[in-house]
């Protein structure tokens, strides 16, 4: 009698053991890479912010130019609650408190408000309050810096030159693509 067997493959399946390796691996790597994660997306998020606000500086200055009027800039509310606007009209004319914008000076008018979700980490300060962009030459009457600031100590600044240029700078961690603050 010839018996002859048959070859034997090799198993192409995955043994128990095997798979949750591979899943203990995967579940440290996922539990590694979150918090990173995490710290990125609000990173992204005070950058958007600091792109917003450094528009908005700009368009309060084309728009003194268009209307041939000062145009101001004011922040109002603190942490959670803050907002910021552009308006018409004298200093402190207008004012974006308890999520509403609105003008309480005759001849005021806002242009555009902006305001800063609660649920976000970014946070707003300014060493001014208001900045008034002249139309007659661009130039600010009084000049300020603006910070947008992340829980975690990260740091964007806008800094309005007496020329009504807005440049923008960081303070302590480090920002990709921006200079540090002097």
């Amino acid at each position: 009698m010839d018996s002859k067997h048959a070859p034997r493959r090799p198993c192409r399946g995955a043994t128990y053991a095997e798979a949750c390796l591979v899943l203990g691996v995967v579940s440290l790597l996922l539990a590694l890479a979150l918090p990173s994660l995490g710290q990125m997306r609000q990173q992204m998020q005070l950058r958007a912010r600091a792109e917003q606000l450094a528009s908005d500086l700009r368009l309060a200055r084309a728009e003194a130019a268009r209307l041939a009027e000062p145009v101001q800039f004011r922040i109002s509310g603190k942490g959670s609650q803050a907002c910021y606007l552009l308006h018409r009209g004298p200093p402190g004319g207008c004012d974006c408190a308890a999520s509403v914008a609105r003008c309480t000076q005759p001849g005021s008018a806002v242009l555009k408000a902006e305001w800063l979700p609660p649920d976000q980490p970014v946070r707003i300060s300014s060493n001014a309050e208001t900045l008034t962009f002249q139309f007659s030459q661009g130039l600010v009457t009084q000049t300020g810096s603006i910070d947008l600031r992340l829980t975690g100590g990260q740091t964007i600044r806008q800094v309005v030159a007496i020329t009504g240029r807005v440049r923008s700078c960081y303070l302590g961690q480090a920002v990709v693509n921006l200079p540090r603050c002097a």
